[in-house]
């Protein structure tokens, strides 16, 4: 499931622009990443981002986190689709993966449509969990949007 951890001393940061599909801006976007063979660790190190989980296989598959660095950093499971935007002013994260020995670059960042996939259509239709840091605490809103 969903997991926070604490924060972790960064031991390395790219200074690379995020990969982005050319028309897709937002967190709402159609295009996604999953992975089969590493589980992300995503820490803010300045200023905020919003990811967007899609997990058909959880009992609550959608998931929308607005991560500061206070929050800790968002462990993304394997299996799990996702995306991410920076929000208006940008931001720096450091993401801590962990590779099993299946790993290869060639085959863990492929691009997927969420269009193409129906169960993840379905996952996207249900209501959010919202995940935001609200007076010193992580709090979690089921919005009804």
């Amino acid at each position: 499931m969903l997991e926070f951890l604490e924060a972790m001393a960064p031991t390395w940061s790219h200074t690379m622009a995020p990969l982005r599909h050319p028309r897709t801006k937002t967190v709402q976007s159609s295009t996604t990443y999953v992975h089969r063979h590493q589980v992300d660790n995503n820490l803010v190190l300045e200023v905020s981002r919003t990811f967007k989980l899609l997990n058909p296989a959880w009992d609550h598959p959608h998931h929308i986190i607005h991560l500061i660095r206070a929050m800790g950093a968002l462990q993304i499971p394997i299996g799990t689709y996702h995306r991410s935007v920076s929000s208006e002013e940008g931001s720096q994260v450091l993401n801590q993966s962990m590779r099993d020995q299946g790993f290869d670059y060639r085959t863990e960042f492929i691009p997927v449509r969420l269009e193409e996939l129906e169960h993840l259509l379905k996952a996207q239709a249900t209501i959010p969990w919202i995940w935001s840091w609200k007076d010193g605490h992580i709090c979690r809103d089921h919005d009804a949007q």
